[in-house]
């Protein structure tokens, strides 16, 4: 009959990996002999490696300590246990129990260490850490954490140190390769960042915050559709990770303008489009759109009852998950999306034929955006026939004297809380800026008045510039002209931009003179109105004092 398994068995399957076998020797073994602390305490391990709650490996582990107190190893993975269940204090004292009873554990230095750090006690840490590699001079492990110690107390050159020192003696440890690349990023090395990152996802195709650093890197050396491949990817992987589901939302977030969200969540501005889309459409209607954006427009241009929509986006993410949206809502039979430029499109290939409707939205807070009016003017020679209808198919531009403190006082930047900031301008964008007449303080100066005609089916003037007098009607600091639209969606449908809706998303725009003007009522400004291929300007001439 063979010998029954004994403790040297248990431990060999343990260090072999197999706890099973470990947990059911021990088990044996102590009912056999209640107190064999050895048994008890292998048995705490084997049972917490095979899936049973801390507590109950805890409780294992305790009864050994208090049958053998002064076994520091006990100790040791009473607090290695406590380490890892996130209960630190405890962690560090039952740790510091171990070393006590041996001072030559390396292991129990670096656990105790490892809680110390938890506990944001830095530098008592980097004292454990050196006292493990006192007892083990080539402990890698704590020449990481040691790594570790010194980077939280900002010396960043022993850091780097530690963390080159464990690569070079373990080339595949994980964590050595991403501490250093987390602190090549923080020194701006992002070459070497990414290559450290791409190890440890090499290593380990489960470590998940690895994914997210590396993408970082990627972005960071405008490397943007890698990427985003590889958050992508990444998400595939760890559909769970609420990390790198953030990661990715941010990375997509950061590739197109902020404005796109509210602009479809704009309720007149999207009532007036599907109004014009209705009164325009029939079931033979072609459609061509400019500016896909979210692919909303293409879609009610679909659900009016268009027979086919073509509608094309120049920026690649923007037209791929328009495909998207466009299928989840059933219209892929009917749209088209193009990733293409408007100039780019072929007619006959991308466009199958010229169009019955030409729809666009490439309006900006001021109304007329950069090079505007020739994507429009290519558009009608080029894709759409000659009776075809435009929406929108104009624009009234509307202004009035406008006092905004508020808004003067960082148009230009000056002085701010006392210091001069004069430099800072160099950043502000040039121009008029967006005014929220809900919310900005404001006073109107004078009555609205009638600025600008734009006529968006018909070639227009690349640039234009008319003389105009407008009469103040209150006295104040006139800092310049605020204005706003009205689109003329068709002969009967108009959005007008001076809403005060909080849905508006385009709000108003304000033209900061160089100097505010001081006016009361009667004062007359004799002023230019214009616009070029970029924008919509004033230029003021003189001011008249009242007869």
């Amino acid at each position: 009959m063979p010998n029954a398994p004994t403790l040297t068995d248990a431990i060999k399957s343990a260090e072999a990996g197999d706890f099973e076998t470990a947990k059911r020797v021990c088990t044996d073994l102590i009912q056999a002999q209640p107190d064999d602390a050895e048994a008890l305490h292998l048995l705490g391990m084997a049972v917490y490696q095979t899936g049973a709650d801390a507590k109950s490996a805890l409780d294992m582990i305790e009864r050994a300590i208090t049958i053998a107190p002064n076994k520091g190893r006990f100790h040791n993975t009473r607090g290695a246990l406590l380490y890892r269940n996130g209960w630190w204090s405890e962690a560090e004292q039952a740790l510091r129990r171990a070393v006590e009873l041996n001072e030559k554990d390396g292991a129990a230095w670096n656990n105790l260490g490892n809680a110390l750090l938890k506990l944001d006690r830095v530098a008592e840490a980097e004292t454990c850490f050196r006292n493990a590699l006192a007892v083990l001079p080539g402990y890698i492990e704590a020449i990481n954490n040691l790594g570790i110690a010194f980077k939280r107390q900002g010396l960043l050159d022993k850091a780097s140190i530690c963390f080159s020192e464990a690569i070079r003696h373990s080339p595949d440890y994980l964590d050595a390769h991403f501490n250093f690349a987390e602190l090549c990023y923080q020194q701006g090395d992002t070459a070497n960042a990414e290559q450290h990152f791409r190890r440890a996802v090499e290593i380990d195709e489960n470590c998940a915050p690895a994914y997210s650093a590396l993408a970082q890197c990627l972005l960071d050396l405008n490397r943007g559709e890698e990427s985003l491949a590889l958050l992508r990817q990444a998400v595939e992987r760890f559909p769970e990770d609420e990390d790198l589901q953030f990661a990715l939302r941010l990375h997509m977030s950061g590739m197109i303008p902020a404005w796109h969200i509210p602009m479809i969540n704009d309720e007149e501005r999207n009532a007036a489009y599907e109004a014009a889309l209705k009164r325009a459409v029939t079931p033979d209607s072609v459609v061509f759109e400019v500016g896909t954006g979210s692919a909303l427009v293409a879609m009610m241009a679909a659900r009016a009852g268009a027979r086919m929509v073509v509608t094309c986006e120049a920026v690649p993410i923007l037209a791929k998950v328009a495909v998207e949206t466009v299928a989840r809502n059933g219209y892929s039979d009917r749209v088209k999306v193009v990733s293409k430029r408007s100039t780019q499109v072929t007619l006959g290939e991308d466009l199958p034929e010229r169009a019955d409707i030409f729809v666009s939205e490439l309006i900006n807070v001021g109304m007329l955006a950069p090079n505007m009016l020739p994507i429009l003017r290519h558009t009608r020679a080029n894709f759409i026939k000659p009776d075809a209808k435009i929406i929108p198919a104009a624009a009234i531009v509307w202004g009035a004297m406008a006092q905004c403190d508020h808004l003067a006082s960082i148009t230009p930047l000056k002085r701010i809380e006392g210091f001069d900031m004069t430099a800072f301008d160099t950043f502000r964008t040039p121009g008029y800026v967006q005014m929220d007449f809900a919310s900005d303080p404001h006073r109107m100066l004078s009555e609205r008045f009638r600025l600008l005609d734009f006529d968006f089916r018909i070639d227009m003037k690349d640039a234009d510039l008319k003389p105009l007098t407008v009469t103040a009607s209150e006295s104040g600091n006139c800092h310049g002209i605020a204005f706003w639209f009205d689109l003329l969606m068709d002969e009967e449908v108009v959005y007008r931009s001076d809403s005060l809706t909080r849905t508006n998303h385009w709000k108003q725009a304000m033209y900061f003179f160089p100097q505010p003007v001081s006016v009361k009522p009667g004062d007359q400004l004799d002023m230019a109105a214009g616009y070029d291929n970029t924008r919509i300007f004033f230029n003021l001439l003189g001011v008249r004092g009242a007869k």
